[in-house]
């Protein structure tokens, strides 16, 4: 084997292991806390209990709880601002990436924009190389429902994010104020998203612990309580820094791009290849995992890819930081390119870059959107691959960025 090969499958390989989660942890033991949320043990409360009956389905039971969880986000209301003595007026259909901003840019005169509407069926798609893929579809929706969740009250959600809503001046990237408020706005809406489902789920648990206690979704339980528990220690810097009314402890860097681009995102996400391709070491000695906020987002004149972390958290992404900064834009804009769709289900396309990416493109786009567990992981080793090639090849060009090209000016 050459010795990018082994390179190759050395990286894959560490990556892998950081992913699995033991084999001891993948049934549920008789004397842990039931994940029912009863605060009682297993073995008292839901061990051998039968599943209540469900509906007759041709599909397979992962994809209808999936479906269920996903239907089910839409009826949790919470405000998860650290203040709730403060809280008035109801908690409302918050919207991640502002309306009348930044959709508003993206919508044109009918007010729609391409979304992945979760309140859709799921679909099975049949390939020849990964096991039947889940897909939800980029949908026509209104923008008024687009990227929205209940979790801030009226009050919170006006005082908070008004420094960067719609009668707020343009983005200025030496705002300490704007990065904090962009950064903490990917953060929360992905943790409120995160928190519910993990609330479904032990809600779900108690009604069918059979299906719950299989292998696969026992993982998906433990990798989703591991998920909560490290975002619940970067939600207490978020909120002391709230409380205080203050905008300490984040570091951000920034990309501008010189027009603006029809697309929109914010993320909340742990990336496992950089810019050259090489693995991003991002969970400590503890096990923990430390992500970055990814905000991307057009204005009249520029657009911005904003990217934030905890300031204790940015020796995980130093290289990372550095290359985003020192790499020309094609080159940076091409690794989100590939990256964002993969690992960010709050993509919004304006329709007339939707159109301009033609069937090829939007077919890309819906199946690096929708791909998760192992399909998702190789994919992810692909592009990192392809993206050690490039980085040792001085002839490679960045700007061909293919039949999906997110970041192309849609006005020209």
């Amino acid at each position: 084997m050459c010795s990018h090969g082994i390179e190759d499958t050395r990286i894959i390989a560490q990556i892998n292991k950081e992913y699995s989660i033991p084999k001891e942890q993948l049934y549920i033991h008789d004397d842990e806390l039931c994940p029912c949320g009863s605060g009682k043990q297993y073995i008292e409360c839901c061990k051998g209990k039968q599943d209540a009956p469900s509906k007759d389905s041709n599909k397979p039971i992962e994809i209808r709880i999936l479906e269920q969880l996903r239907k089910e986000l839409k009826n949790y209301h919470c405000c998860l601002h650290p203040n709730k003595a403060e809280c008035k007026g109801k908690i409302k259909d918050a919207h991640a990436l502002q309306n009348n901003k930044i959709l508003s840019l993206l919508s044109g005169p009918d007010h729609h924009v391409m979304i992945q509407d979760h309140t859709k069926e799921v679909k099975l798609l049949n390939t020849p190389n990964t096991s039947p893929i889940p897909i939800i579809p980029f949908n026509r929706k209104g923008k008024n429902l687009a990227t929205v969740q209940s979790c801030f009250c009226d009050y919170h959600d006006t005082i908070v994010f008004k420094p960067i809503e719609s009668d707020a001046p343009s983005f200025d990237s030496t705002s300490k104020e704007m990065a904090f408020i962009y950064a903490y706005k990917a953060f929360i809406f992905e943790y409120s998203k995160q928190f519910f489902l993990i609330e479904q789920m032990r809600r779900n648990f108690a009604i069918r612990p059979q299906t719950f206690s299989t292998k696969q979704l026992v993982s998906v339980y433990r990798t989703q309580c591991m998920r909560i528990e490290e975002m619940d220690s970067v939600k207490k810097h978020y909120d002391t820094e709230l409380l205080a009314g203050t905008h300490n402890g984040i570091y951000t860097k920034t990309i501008c791009i010189p027009y603006k681009i029809g697309i929109a995102c914010y993320a909340y996400v742990g990336f496992d290849y950089d810019l050259n391709g090489q693995r991003i070491k991002k969970i400590d000695t503890n096990n923990k995992m430390h992500r970055l906020s990814i905000t991307i987002l057009p204005e009249e004149q520029n657009s911005y890819i904003i990217i934030s972390c905890l300031e204790n958290e940015e020796i995980y992404y130093r290289d990372f930081f550095q290359q985003t900064m020192s790499s020309s834009l094609d080159k940076t804009l091409f690794f989100f390119n590939m990256m964002i769709p993969l690992y960010s289900e709050n993509l919004v396309l304006s329709e007339q870059l939707w159109k301009k990416l033609d069937t090829r493109g939007q077919v890309a786009l819906t199946h690096l959107a929708n791909l998760s567990g192992p399909d998702h992981l190789k994919m992810c080793h692909t592009i990192g691959m392809a993206l050690r090639n490039m980085a040792k090849n001085k002839q490679s060009d960045y700007s061909q960025r293919g039949t999906l090209n997110l970041f192309m000016n849609p006005d020209n």
